[in-house]
C-alpha cells in the first residue's frame, strides 16, 4: 500500500503548532504588566475611604478641609472628576470662600457640558463682577438662573450676591427682599442675627425722604422694616419718644427679626447721642484784656443752663487763655470734667487743637487759623461768630438781588482783608465779577481819598488837571463816577462806616447799593449815629435782629440782670446762649447731613470738619437811623 507523504508531514507541523502555541502565549503574557483584582479592590477602598472622609468633613462643617480631598479625589478619578470638582466648588461655597472655589474653576477644565456646573461657574463669574466693582455684571450673569434652578449649596451665594449687587445700583427694595430670601437657608441664630443686621444696613442707608418715596411701593414683606426705620429716623435724638413708638411697633410685629436685636440697639444708641455731660468745664480768658468778652459769653451760657428744665450738669469756670490754655485744660480733666466749652481766642484754639484727650468733647468758642485746618480733630468742634460766614451770605443775598459787577472796600487789616478774600472768592463762585478792590488804611480819617479811587473819580481829576496845565486856562471839572457796577460790597466797624458811606453818597454814588456784614452795627439801636447809614444793607443774627427774640425769657434775664440789651457785646451773649443749647444736639448735627439746630446766632450746622456754621442769618437794611428786617 502506499504512503501519503505529504498529508504526513502537515499533521506533524499541526502537532508540533498544537504543543508549542500554549508555550508561546504563556511567555508573551508573561511579558506584559497586568491590573490583578486585589489591586483594583486596594484602589477602590482608597478612593471610597478618601470619599467617606471628605463626605464626613463636609457634613462636620470642615468645608476647606473637604474641598481638599475632593480634589484629591479628581486627581486619582479621572472618570469622575467633574463630580469631583463640583462637590470642592460646593465645599469652598458653603464657608464662602468664593474666591477659592472661583481658583478652582480656573485652574482646571472640567466638562463644560455639565449643566449644573455651569451654573455654579455663572453664579461664581457673578461674585468676580461685584469683585470688580461691576455689580450690573453680576446682575447680568444672575437674571439668566431661575432661583428655582439654583444648586442647593448656592442658594446662599446666589440671594447674597443679588442683594450686593442691587444695593450698590442703588435698588434698596430689591437688597432687601434677597437678603431677607436667606433667612431660610441659615440654621444658626448667629447666622440669622448677622443677616438681620445686614438686611437693617440697607434700610439705614436710605433718607428719610427716599423712606417716605419707596415705602408706597414696597411689598409686604417690607412694610415693617419701613415702618421701624422710619421710628428710628424720625425720634433718633428723642430717647423717650423712640421707645414709646418702638413698643407700638413690636405689639404689631411681634416676631419679627429685629424684635429685641435691633430694637434694644437703637434705643441705647438714642440714649448714648443725646447723652448730657455731668460736669461742663468752661474755659474763658475772665481775666486780662480779653475780660468783658468773655464775661458775655459765660453770662449767656449760665443763663441758658439756668433756664434748662432738663437734668443739669455741674459747671466749673477756669480762666484760660493762649499763655496757659494747655496747662488748664489738663487740669479740667483731672477735675473730672466730661466735656469742655471754649477757649475763646483763637490761639488758644490752635494750641489746644493738637492736645485734646479723645474721651472729652471740646466745643472751641472760635476757629482755629484756616492753614491748620487741613488736620483732622474729630474730638474739637469749632464754633464761633466767623465774619467769614456773613460775607459768603452776603454775596448769595447781592447775586439774589440781581447783581453782577461788584465793588470791595476793605480796611488794610487781616480781619479786613479776610473778609475781602472770602467774599470775591464766593462771589466769582456764584458767576459774579469784581471790578475792582480799594482798602483804606486802620485808623484813618480819611476816606475821600480811597473812595474817589474805587469810584475812578481820582482818575477824571487827574484828566481835568492833565487838561488844565496843557491849556493852561482853568477849566471846571464835574466829578464823574464809574457807571460800570452795580453795588459795593464794604466792610467797617460803626466809627468807620459812619464816616465811610458819607463819602460814598458825597462822590456821587448815592443810588449805588451798600451792603456790608454786621460789623457794621453795634446792635444796639442809635439812630442820631446811624442816621448817615441809611440804605445801607447787612446781615446779622436773630438775636440781635429778631423783635420776637428780644421779647424772649432768656433775653428778659439778661437784661434785667446784665443790661445786655445796652451791652456792646450782645452778640457774645447770643454766643454763650447757643453754646449750653449746641451740646446735646452736637452728636445729631454731626451724623444727619442737612440737619440744623434754630440758634439765636443763626441756623447751626456742623461741616464735614467740625465747623460750626451759621445759617440764615436775618437781611437788614438801615432807614432813619434804624435796621429793619428785610423780606
Amino acid at each position: 500500500m502506499g504512503i501519503d507523504i505529504h498529508g504526513l508531514m502537515l499533521h506533524n507541523i499541526r502537532m508540533r503548532l498544537l504543543i508549542i502555541l500554549p508555550l508561546l502565549l504563556s511567555f508573551l503574557s508573561a511579558c506584559v504588566p497586568t491590573t490583578t483584582r486585589d489591586d483594583d479592590t486596594q484602589i477602590g477602598a482608597e478612593i471610597r475611604e478618601i470619599e467617606e472622609n471628605a463626605l464626613l468633613l463636609f457634613e462636620s462643617g470642615r468645608y476647606s478641609e473637604a474641598a481638599t480631598e475632593y480634589l484629591n479625589l479628581s486627581k486619582k478619578n479621572k472618570k469622575r472628576f467633574t463630580f469631583y470638582i463640583v462637590k470642592a466648588i460646593d465645599a469652598y461655597a458653603k464657608e464662602k470662600r468664593y474666591n477659592k472655589a472661583s481658583e478652582i474653576v480656573k485652574n482646571n477644565t472640567p466638562d463644560n457640558q455639565d449643566t449644573e456646573l455651569n451654573k455654579r461657574i455663572a453664579i461664581l463669574n457673578a461674585y468676580d463682577q461685584l469683585e470688580s466693582g461691576k455689580p450690573g455684571g453680576a446682575l447680568s450673569l444672575l437674571g439668566e438662573l431661575s432661583e428655582y434652578e439654583v444648586p442647593e449649596n448656592f442658594k446662599i451665594a446666589y440671594h447674597e450676591f443679588l442683594a450686593k449687587a442691587n444695593l450698590t445700583h442703588g435698588n434698596y427694595i430689591k437688597a432687601a427682599v434677597e437678603q431677607l430670601k436667606l433667612a431660610k437657608y441659615l440654621v444658626s441664630t448667629k447666622m440669622i442675627d448677622n443677616n438681620t443686621r445686614i438686611v437693617w444696613g440697607i434700610f439705614e442707608s436710605i433718607s428719610k425722604l427716599e423712606l417716605e418715596d419707596l415705602r408706597i411701593n414696597a411689598p409686604d414683606e417690607l412694610i415693617s422694616w419701613f415702618e421701624l426705620s422710619l421710628i428710628s429716623q424720625t425720634y433718633k435724638y428723642q430717647p423717650k419718644k423712640l421707645e414709646n413708638a418702638i413698643d407700638g411697633w413690636a405689639q404689631r410685629y411681634q416676631n419679627h427679626y429685629a424684635h429685641r436685636l435691633i430694637t434694644n440697639e437703637l434705643i441705647n444708641k438714642s440714649m448714648q447721642l443725646v447723652q448730657r455731660p455731668s460736669k461742663i468745664g468752661l474755659l474763658l480768658p475772665i481775666k486780662g484784656k480779653h475780660k468783658k468778652s468773655a464775661t458775655a459769653v459765660r453770662d449767656g451760657f449760665l443763663a441758658a443752663w439756668y433756664l434748662d428744665k432738663q437734668e443739669k450738669a455741674d459747671i466749673q469756670i477756669y480762666d484760660a487763655n493762649n499763655i496757659n490754655i494747655i496747662e488748664v485744660y489738663q487740669q479740667a480733666l483731672k477735675d473730672g470734667v466730661d466735656y469742655i466749652v471754649g477757649p475763646l481766642e483763637k490761639e488758644a484754639v490752635n494750641q489746644l487743637y493738637d492736645n485734646t484727650d479723645i474721651s472729652v468733647k471740646i466745643l472751641a468758642l472760635n476757629r482755629q487759623d484756616q492753614k491748620e485746618a487741613q488736620s483732622s480733630n474729630k474730638n474739637l468742634i469749632q464754633f464761633g461768630l466767623s465774619p467769614e460766614d456773613e460775607a459768603i451770605q452776603i454775596a448769595k443775598i447781592a447775586m439774589s438781588d440781581g447783581h453782577k459787577r461788584a465793588l470791595v472796600l476793605t480796611p488794610e487789616t487781616p480781619w479786613g482783608n479776610r473778609l475781602a478774600e472770602t467774599f470775591i472768592q464766593h462771589w466769582i463762585e456764584l458767576g459774579g465779577e469784581i471790578s475792582k478792590q480799594i482798602s483804606f488804611l486802620d485808623n484813618t480819617t480819611d476816606f475821600s481819598t480811597p473812595v474817589k479811587e474805587l469810584l475812578n473819580i481820582d482818575k477824571s481829576e487827574q484828566r481835568a488837571r492833565d487838561l488844565r496845565n496843557k491849556l493852561n486856562i482853568k477849566i471846571h471839572n464835574v466829578e464823574r463816577r464809574r457807571k460800570d457796577v452795580d453795588f459795593i460790597f464794604t466792610a467797617a466797624v460803626p466809627e468807620d462806616a459812619r464816616q465811610l458811606i458819607p463819602q460814598i453818597r458825597f462822590h456821587r454814588a448815592d443810588n449805588l447799593p451798600i451792603y456790608s456784614t454786621s460789623d457794621i452795627y453795634t446792635g444796639i439801636i442809635d439812630s442820631a449815629k446811624d442816621i448817615d447809614l441809611n440804605d445801607v444793607i447787612f446781615v446779622d443774627m436773630p438775636w440781635i435782629l429778631d423783635s420776637e427774640r428780644q421779647l424772649s425769657i432768656i433775653q428778659d434775664v439778661l437784661n434785667r440782670n446784665w443790661s445786655q440789651e445796652k451791652s456792646r457785646y450782645r452778640r457774645l451773649y447770643a454766643l454763650g446762649v447757643d453754646a449750653y443749647n449746641l451740646i446735646p444736639d452736637i452728636n445729631r448735627l454731626i451724623q444727619e447731613q442737612n440737619s440744623l439746630m434754630l440758634g439765636e446766632t443763626g441756623n447751626l450746622t456742623i461741616d464735614s470738619a467740625n465747623i460750626v456754621k451759621r445759617n440764615n442769618l436775618r437781611k437788614a437794611k438801615f432807614v432813619e437811623g434804624k435796621p429793619i428786617l428785610q423780606n
